[in-house]
């Protein structure tokens, strides 16, 4: 019998699409982990929106958990991946380090809440809520789950919601030169949830920790973004399966046609690259790319915040004024240091000089390198 290659790629092809609606399932759009990449009620792609829209650029850590000080605010909603000891070290280090945490979970992850000193009650609340704190401006009432885990809190930490019958669901806390915000429903900063109440204000609010402009992060990668997911699981997103249908029909193609798409082709031979190559070329593309403008931004954000964690003042609208009134040679010196970096236009001699006046405001016991 003589073997087809057309017929054979049909057969492929079509074997291909059983498995791919096989592995793809029935869309349930659902998202009870809460991820930001969910259009569901309960998924939060509308909150990275939120982000965006008030002027924040935003950025998922998916393929590893590194958190970063660059970073203004990070979200971290319900873990569906265990939290490791390291995980747990690192988002700790990331607050007291001078970051600012939104944790919100239905049932917490152990290995986090013990590193964040959490405490959670076996009772159960309705998840709607009333502001508690002034920390939230216009937080009048929350509409939430029908039933949360109240939380219990801890010396240090300040209650911001409460139930109707008065059980904490949301605590604030200063750790080191960072905040902790801890909600135990993760419900109305969720896409179905933002419009009811004062859930958009809530959620505005807590990307607001974040100074103007600043980096907000979401964690991903403890919802198997990394690669703890199923198998299939991927195919159940609108680019997932757009990627797998692309593969297919490339597959197919290339098995019809029987032959490659052109000559081939040498690569060429390389050599050893010199240590100075490799600094010219890193150098060039931080002065393509502006770093200095940028790293200046930063290090301002990052002294602001240790002047806010040593005067005990909110980073937030205001900060500048209450700046004045505190500590009038400190808001002095960061207005200059400040200007010298627009003065400078991003160069790095400007940055140098800024960044000592910065560490000498933020760290006044510490002497510059």
């Amino acid at each position: 019998m003589r073997f087809n290659a057309r017929a054979a790629g049909i057969v492929l092809l079509l074997l291909g699409m059983v498995a791919a609606f096989a592995l793809r399932g029935t869309p349930v759009g659902d998202s009870p982990e809460h991820r930001t990449d969910s259009d569901a009620a309960n998924g939060a792609s509308a909150l990275v929106q939120l982000a965006g829209a008030l002027g924040h650029p935003t950025t998922t850590l998916a393929d590893a958990f590194q958190p970063d000080l660059g970073a203004g605010v990070l979200f971290v909603l319900t873990p569906t991946v265990a939290f490791t000891r390291d995980d747990a070290s690192r988002t700790a280090a990331y607050v007291s380090g001078g970051g600012a945490l939104v944790y919100a979970a239905e049932q917490g992850d152990p290995e986090l809440d013990l590193a964040l000193k959490v405490q959670r009650q076996r009772a159960l609340a309705s998840g709607d809520a009333d502001g508690a704190g002034p920390m939230l401006a216009g937080v009048g009432h929350v509409v939430g789950a029908p039933a949360a885990q109240p939380l219990t809190p801890a010396a240090g930490q300040v209650v911001l919601l409460r139930s109707a019958s008065g059980q904490p669901l949301a605590l604030e806390q200063f750790v080191g030169r960072g905040r902790l915000v801890v909600l135990a429903d993760p419900l109305p900063l969720c896409n179905g949830y933002l419009e009811r109440a004062d859930d958009g204000r809530l959620a505005a609010d807590l990307v607001s920790l974040a100074p103007a402009g600043a980096l907000v992060a979401f964690d991903e990668y403890h919802h198997g973004a990394g690669g703890g997911s199923s198998p299939g699981g991927w195919l159940s997103t609108p680019w997932g399966a757009a990627t797998a249908w692309a593969l297919l029909a490339g597959f197919v193609g290339l098995l019809l046609r029987g032959r490659a798409f052109g000559p081939r082709l040498e690569l060429p031979g390389g050599g050893h690259r010199t240590t100075a190559e490799h600094v010219a070329a890193v150098g060039g593309l931080l002065e393509r790319s502006e770093a200095a403008a940028t790293t200046g931004r930063l290090l301002a954000a990052a002294a602001r915040r240790s002047l806010a964690a040593r005067l005990g003042l909110a980073p937030g609208p205001g900060f500048e004024g209450a700046l004045r009134q505190r500590a009038a040679a400190e808001a002095a010196e960061l207005e200059l240091a400040e200007a010298e970096l627009r003065r400078g236009g991003g160069t790095e001699a400007a940055l140098l000089a800024a960044a000592r006046r910065l560490h000498r405001l933020a760290y006044p016991d510490r002497p510059p390198r």
